[in-house]
């Protein structure tokens, strides 16, 4: 969890005992200006998103577990590097490399259209996998769905309790989610008015484009948050809303209970 206090996160190790540890990590704002400007910041936000990421989950597994399993830096690199990657192949690369297949068949108009296409038809496959693999289910998607309920009970100004948590939904306008949504719709847009006759050049325009993608769909997010219930913004969160119903499920109360201690241990913290 993050608040402006800081992050933290809580674990259940194989006891049954609920664990919390500060996350520390001193943000990109705080040490280059750059990225409190516009377009700047969003870039910020995502890598900063992918380096808290990977020490969440390294530093999740001490926790659950006795034995002692932490990620050396050069571990830390190259598991940021692979997500990184990962996500850039799969989501910006393999629809180019697909799209081309169409290219002694389709205008070029036609052809950055079925790039886009395809880019949200492999995001929502992959996001479908990941739903029926039961541990991503059960583990995972549910520790998700007790994020967003606790998250709406703090707001509301609840009193952080499980059955309190429980009566709220477990999706939330402000998810990753939705993030990842506007990135795929402001992709489609831009590779379309900025495309380049050498075929290579429009290959790693994909990667070398992505900061851009990042920085405009940051500031688009930050303008809907600032009017909640206007129209437009209702259109453009609602797609988000609806694909979380595929990032997450319905929690059960140990899942709110760690959700609740996350939450906690965010507000009492402070980033070093």
């Amino acid at each position: 969890m993050r608040s402006p206090s800081g992050t933290a996160l809580a674990v259940r190790n194989d006891s049954g005992e609920i664990l919390t540890a500060r996350i520390s990590y001193v943000p990109l704002s705080s040490r280059y200006p750059i990225f409190r400007l516009p377009f700047f910041r969003g870039v910020g936000a995502l890598w900063e998103s992918l380096v808290v990421g990977i020490k969440a989950l390294n530093l999740s597994l001490n926790l659950a577990s006795k034995e002692e399993e932490r990620l050396s830096p050069g571990g830390m690199v190259l598991s940021m590097v692979f997500a990184l990657g990962l996500v850039v192949i799969l989501f910006f690369v393999l629809p180019y490399l697909l799209s081309r297949l169409f290219s002694s068949l389709l205008s070029r108009e036609w052809v950055l259209i079925v790039e886009g296409v395809l880019r949200f038809l492999i995001f929502f496959a992959y996001l479908g996998l990941m739903s029926l693999i039961p541990e991503v289910r059960d583990v995972l998607f549910r520790y998700h769905g007790a994020e967003h309920k606790v998250v709406h009970a703090f707001e509301k100004g609840e009193v952080l309790q499980p059955d309190v948590a429980l009566k709220y939904s477990r999706l939330h306008p402000r998810c990753s989610t939705s993030f990842l949504l506007v990135v795929l719709i402001v992709s489609f847009i831009l590779f379309i008015f900025l495309d380049f006759n050498n075929y290579f050049l429009r290959l790693f325009s994909r990667i070398f484009l992505l900061p851009v993608v990042a920085g405009v769909s940051y500031e688009l997010i930050r303008l809907f948050a600032l009017y909640p219930n206007n129209f437009l913004s209702k259109i453009i969160i609602l797609p988000g809303l609806l694909t979380q119903k595929l990032t997450t499920c319905e929690p059960g109360r140990e899942q709110v209970e760690v959700a609740i201690k996350a939450l906690e241990a965010s507000i009492n913290s402070k980033n070093a």
